[in-house]
């Protein structure tokens, strides 16, 4: 009778205990606070570790994915200064049990949308970024997600959150885009560590970083392979020829680019010897705005970087350190991906022609496809086929 009662006791408080445990861990994905709040962390940081949910919620209207389970996440990343700030994110699990080993990841780095807070993906409508570029990359991930995918997806440091984001930074994307998987696999259990990193424009830049610093900054995931669509790359070339008019490269990127360096690298970067005083007028701007109202009349506009560099403006003196923050040459593990389309205007073929002979010339695992007539947008529903195929055959080895 003592043994019968003993063993209904134990029961009992095991199903109390997990039944606290359900009701802990269900707190804990619904803590945030709503709106704009969400985003203010608390203001010591100090107990968490890179890759720490700060706290998380269901995202309202879960970016138009559909069938899955999106939480909105505040967690820990490992700044550009070295330090640990706050960093947007979402989670997107598939809905119903998750196969054995886990939901394998995709984790998805955007395009450039802004330097504002409000051009953050998970903070924003659609009218933040380049025409169509929202709902062809929610087509994107939603067939992820359908094949069985789990979808993360970082917003980037200082980009929603407090703090400025350091524009086309390797070190500071590539820990982001890792870091929100790591924030996932603490919110599910159900997440594994297999992941394929993949972006598009600059979320190619930062796809392409988060690989090479796997192996040191998140020992704990297997990356299984990199897709990078249209990623920028040799922007000293790029810089220098928007500055010398050797090219008609958009003032608004180059502008970001700038303040990009600024943020990572403060009191080092001379931009009043690079901008001419209408460029200097309009400068600010871009912390203020989002990448469409820079491409506005009220903005840069469609003007070449000549219309607003100073006389004699010399890209030596950025040249350095957009070579520091060049995706060319970090050393890549793993089988890579890259697409881009032969029209593209914003990231040009020319540029990602010279990104693919340094990695053939280091012998890494890449494969290069270009499409013809695909333009910057569209090049990510031309090369539906071949990304299906990179994915399962990646997760498959």
């Amino acid at each position: 009778m003592i043994r019968r009662l003993a063993a209904v006791t134990l029961s009992t408080v095991m199903l109390l205990t997990v039944a606290a445990c359900s009701g802990e861990e269900e707190a804990k994905r619904t803590k945030g606070p709503v709106g704009s709040a969400f985003y203010r962390p608390p203001a010591d940081l100090a107990d968490y570790d890179h890759g720490d949910v700060i706290w998380s919620r269901k995202l309202d209207g879960g970016l138009g994915l559909q069938k899955a389970d999106v939480d909105l996440v505040l967690y820990a990343q490992q700044g550009v200064g070295g330090d640990i700030v706050a960093t947007s994110g979402f989670v997107a699990v598939p809905e119903g049990p998750a196969p054995k080993g886990g939901w394998p990841v995709i984790t998805w780095a955007h395009g450039t949308t802004g330097m504002a807070d409000s051009c953050a993906p998970t903070r924003s409508e659609a009218a933040v970024a380049l025409p169509g570029s929202v709902s062809t990359t929610t087509t994107r991930l939603q067939r992820w997600l359908d094949s069985g995918h789990a979808v993360v997806g970082t917003d980037y440091e200082g980009l929603g959150t407090p703090g400025e984001h350091p524009y086309l930074i390797g070190a500071s994307q590539g820990r982001a885009v890792l870091d929100i998987v790591l924030a996932a696999r603490q919110l599910d259990a159900d997440v594994s560590e297999r992941v394929l990193v993949a972006g598009h424009s600059q979320g190619g830049h930062a796809a392409l970083w988060a690989s090479s610093l796997a192996p040191r900054y998140a020992r704990e995931l297997d990356v299984v392979g990199t897709l990078a669509y249209a990623p920028p790359s040799h922007l000293s070339l790029a810089a220098e020829a928007g500055l010398t008019g050797d090219a008609d490269v958009p003032a608004a990127f180059v502008a970001m680019i700038l303040r990009g360096l600024e943020v990572a690298y403060p009191d080092q970067i001379p931009v009043a010897k690079l901008l001419n005083p209408r460029g200097m007028k309009l400068y600010p701007r871009v912390s203020e705005d989002c990448l469409l109202d820079l491409f506005g009349s009220n903005g840069f506009g469609l003007a070449p970087m000549t219309a607003f560099a100073a006389k004699g403006a010399d890209p030596d003196l950025v040249r350095g350190k957009l070579d520091a923050n060049d995706p060319s040459f970090p050393d890549i593990r793993g089988p890579i991906l890259i697409v881009q389309g032969t029209k593209d205007t914003t990231v040009p073929m020319v540029l990602t022609n010279a990104l693919a002979k340094a990695y053939r010339g280091r012998g890494l695992d890449m494969t290069y496809t270009k499409y013809r007539g695909a333009e910057h947008t569209n090049v990510l529903d031309r090369s539906t086929k071949q990304v299906t195929t990179f994915t399962e055959t990646v997760f498959a080895g």
